[in-house]
């Protein structure tokens, strides 16, 4: 049985960061609220549905 040639790892692909200009660090912040805003009203509907629950209990 002979050994399996290796193959050359594929071609590594980088990009250069991009700079925080106040534009994208505006728009990252809004980004970050809304997701904020989002899991508290997650977090609010389950607290609501629990007491609901309990006032049916």
């Amino acid at each position: 049985m002979t050994e399996r040639e290796l193959e050359p790892p594929p071609p590594r692909t980088t990009s250069e960061p991009v700079e925080a200009t106040p534009e994208v660090a505006r728009k990252n912040v809004l980004l970050g609220l809304a997701l904020l805003g989002i899991a508290l009203l997650i977090a609010a509907g389950a607290v609501g549905v629990s007491l609901i629950y309990l006032q049916f209990d």
